[in-house]
């Protein structure tokens, strides 16, 4: 009678299976989900800081002759990202100013952003300075009682196309201004090019709007970029070896920010720079055509009289890095980049 054989196993196959069950089991761990608000935090916590002004539609309202109740102010709104301990991670020091000249006016503020109430919502506060003013050396010792905050007037956040809209509640920010009692009912949008807000003040009792435009149209401030110049005067040009003199370390912003200097001629002039781009809201080309955004440069003199002579202008489009413009008796010359941090290219 046969017997069956049980055949061996190949010496390698043998040392393969064992080694393959010695192998310990290793889990891939994974990120743990958050909530829209957690991400949409970071977002609008990288997308807030810069410089914004509305001097386009400061501009193109006065152009279009509105009524004066409902032309919006001129304003330039800076907002940093600092650190200060007490009210948290994300911190902001947002300053608004209006006015010019002597009468300048200025507004300071902390805005916080956290990522609580409802998962889909980032909560903004603002705490009021109750001086005139928040600098940078009081961020480390202030806390939230230091400063002025209303309940029910925070913005809630969510994100919306391109932009992120910040809405108050509907009739829960409620305090005393001038004597009266109001409410308001703002919102903030933001995105990678401008911010839109309104600043109502309705009176409690009556619902009568007693600040902004009676439209109710927001401001618009678009982001500004830095620009980096300097003056020759007289503009020297095409390699000539002429004696001129330098003005340097002008810093503009590229929406509508002026600089005066006084030249060190043998009769001293007071010169400006201006440097805008330009948003146009009204057409103005022949047959409807379509109006396109410039970047241009501006060159002012101030008069003995007071007054403001313009002296001519170069504009480009409204993403350059770069503009400048010779005249002559005097070279203007811009760039976002400072020249000390140029680097070679072909």
């Amino acid at each position: 009678m046969k017997t069956r054989s049980v055949s061996k196993a190949h010496p390698l196959s043998a040392w393969l299976l064992s080694a393959v069950l010695c192998i310990p089991v290793l889990v891939m761990a994974q990120g743990q989900d958050s909530t829209p608000a957690q991400r949409n935090l970071l977002i609008i916590s990288e997308l807030l800081p810069g410089v914004y002004d509305n001097v386009n539609q400061h501009y193109f309202e006065r152009r279009r002759e509105l009524d004066e109740a409902e032309r919006h102010p001129r304003i330039k709104t800076t907002i940093t990202r600092v650190t200060a301990p007490a009210f948290g991670e994300h911190v902001f020091l947002w300053i608004n100013q209006g006015g010019s000249g002597e009468n300048i006016q200025r507004s300071y503020r902390l805005a916080t952003l956290s990522a609580d109430g409802l998962a889909e919502e980032v909560t903004m506060r603002h705490y009021l300075g109750t001086h005139a003013e928040i600098t940078t050396n009081d961020l480390a010792r202030l806390t939230p009682g230091d400063l002025r905050r209303t309940d029910g007037c925070d913005y809630h956040f969510r994100r919306r196309a391109d932009h992120f809209h910040g809405a108050q509640r509907p009739r829960a920010c409620l305090f005393e201004w001038e004597g009266e009692q109001v409410y308001t009912e703002n919102f903030i949008q933001l995105s990678a090019s401008s911010l839109w807000f309104i600043d109502d003040k309705f009176i409690v009792d009556s619902d009568a709007r007693i600040t902004g435009v009676p439209s109710g149209e927001p401001f618009w401030l678009e982001r500004a970029r830095e620009f980096h110049c300097y003056v020759d005067i007289p503009g020297v040009g095409g390699g000539r070896d002429i004696p001129f003199e330098r003005h340097d370390d002008i810093v503009l912003h590229d929406r509508g920010d002026t600089h005066w200097f006084t030249s060190r001629e043998v009769e001293p002039r007071e010169l400006g720079l201006t440097l805008q781009s330009v948003t146009w809201h009204v057409l103005n080309e022949r047959d409807g055509a379509f109006n396109r955004n410039s970047l241009v440069l501006y060159s002012h003199e101030r008069l003995s009289d007071g007054t403001v002579q313009n002296h001519g202008y170069a504009f480009t489009e409204p993403g350059a890095e770069r503009i400048g413009m010779n005249q002559g008796w005097m070279l203007t010359n811009c760039a976002s980049v400072p020249r000390e941090l140029a680097r070679p290219e072909m």
